[in-house]
């Protein structure tokens, strides 16, 4: 019998992306997603932040490995619609940032012999690798301000601010927080255009939860904003779709970074 592990997914290209790999490692995925059913073929739909509740159907499949590639927005935490079970969670945590309640959330699936795969294994083939994607190359402009943004994006991201940053001529035109990449992105595009953003994982950033992901729709939406460049940390970040992402960045003259903290030459 093959065995099983519970994927937390949502309606976006990275969950079908990280439903697709686990097959093909030959596990079988059991789809959990908050309040809305997906269409999977074995899906369990739970209450947002229905913790108890996951691990009673955990137990009913014998799951014992988990992965988390659902998007959750941090803004449901102002809400009402989190479960009891959630909310009994949430109210033992001190420091209330995204970050620590997933750590906790990982010691408490530990403690009920349940372990979070990193999401580098799940999306080993998709990590961005440190090289120019597209045809379209940086400019010597472009190059300064993606240095100059990397160093910024470590310091909003080391501080838990967000993870992206959006640079002009080596001036900070807009900074992710809660709303997202894509939002931020659209932002920047009503002050300037032919701005470039930088998006980087946190220094000492836990990859069983979040990889800076980046694909066809952010590269859109840069298009639509009219942003020039956008550069992802290599190693650490995932290309979803990278031949269509290319093809997209080639027709709007957008060029595409794996990056480590250097110029490639």
């Amino acid at each position: 019998m093959q065995e099983k592990i519970g994927l937390f997914a949502s309606k976006n290209i990275f969950s079908d992306v990280a439903y697709n790999e686990l097959k093909k490692i030959g596990l079988v995925p059991v789809v959990f997603s908050f309040g809305t059913k997906l269409g999977y073929p074995e899906e369990v739909v739970i209450a947002p932040g229905d913790i108890d509740g996951f691990v009673r159907y955990a137990k009913k499949f014998r799951i014992r490995k988990v992965v988390f590639a659902g998007k959750i927005e941090p803004s449901i935490l102002f809400t009402s619609v989190i479960s009891d079970s959630g909310r009994r969670f949430l109210n033992r945590i001190a420091n209330f940032t995204p970050e620590n309640i997933l750590r906790r959330l990982a010691d408490f699936l530990h403690e009920k012999e349940i372990e979070l795969i990193p999401l580098t294994r799940v999306f080993k083939r998709h990590l961005a690798k440190p090289k120019i994607y597209t045809e379209s190359k940086p400019s010597s402009v472009q190059w300064k301000d993606i240095c100059a943004g990397w160093k910024i994006a470590k310091v909003i991201a080391r501080h838990g601010i967000g993870q992206a940053v959006a640079i002009k001529n080596e001036m900070v035109i807009a900074v992710e927080a809660i709303e997202g990449t894509d939002s931020m992105i659209k932002r920047a595009g009503c002050f300037c255009k032919g701005f470039s953003v930088i998006k980087v994982m946190k220094s000492g950033g836990d990859v069983r939860f979040d990889l800076p992901t980046i694909g066809p729709d952010t590269v859109r939406n840069l298009a639509c904003a009219g942003g020039k460049a956008i550069a992802v940390e290599s190693n650490r970040s995932v290309i979803l779709d990278q031949e269509n992402t290319k093809k997209i960045a080639d027709k709007n003259h957008i060029v595409i970074v794996g990056f480590e903290g250097k110029e490639i030459r």
